[in-house]
């Protein structure tokens, strides 16, 4: 079955009339991450003419894809899927942020092929089963030693629990006090169902995929 061809035209509507509610509504101190995970090139090409220039990927082939088919834009590209080490060094010269760390062995494979990389470390404040992220306690660990390593803590990443927004409240709440208590200037919080939540509690980035581009195709 053929793959319906991407609508350039409607992303753009949507992308322009997001990006002025989010403005209005964080005046202006959140920014959107368009995530293209499974969308044709096209729908990056349309978020960056509509002045996007922040872009996520969950896979590392897919990153690495479209990094090499549209090279000749100013993108920045943030790594939000989780994350194997033997990935890192194919990706260490395209990645701007690498926002899932979660443990000391990937902050030493990062440190490793970029000795000051920019970094957010994902936490799982309530510490939900089969969800990656660390403890705040872990948190700590990982911030100090990322700075003894070099690298440059940006701040905190974390994920809502879907279909609940009183515990996802919960979640940004604590991800936000961590990163205030460090003074860490970057909290990705935030997609496409708990984007309002998010802003409300602090967000700096929204990562949104379906509210920019629509429904993923089938792959």
């Amino acid at each position: 079955m053929k793959t319906q061809d991407f609508d350039e035209r409607k992303a753009r509507e949507r992308i322009l009339e997001l990006t002025e509610f989010v403005e209005k509504r964080s005046n202006g101190s959140t920014q959107i991450l368009a995530v293209t995970k499974g969308f044709q090139k096209e729908a990056v090409v349309a978020a960056y003419e509509t002045g996007i220039t922040l872009f996520g990927e969950n896979y590392a082939q897919e990153l690495i894809e479209k990094h090499n088919a549209l090279n000749d834009l100013a993108l920045e590209w943030h790594m939000i899927g989780s994350l194997q080490r033997n990935k890192v060094r194919k990706l260490a010269e395209i990645v701007s942020v690498w926002q899932t760390v979660d443990r000391i062995s990937l902050l030493r494979e990062i440190a490793k092929h970029d000795a000051s990389a920019k970094i957010l470390i994902q936490v799982n404040p309530l510490q939900i089963p089969n969800k990656a992220g660390c403890s705040i306690a872990e948190a700590e660990v990982l911030l100090e030693q990322g700075s003894e390593m070099g690298l440059l803590v940006e701040g905190v990443m974390a994920v809502g629990m879907q279909g609940n927004l009183k515990e996802t409240s919960n979640i940004f709440k604590q991800a936000v006090d961590f990163a205030e208590k460090f003074d860490l200037p970057k909290r990705s919080i935030g997609m496409t169902e708990d984007l309002e939540v998010a802003i409300d509690h602090g967000s700096t980035l929204l990562r949104i995929g379906r509210a920019l581009f629509g429904e993923r195709p089938n792959q």
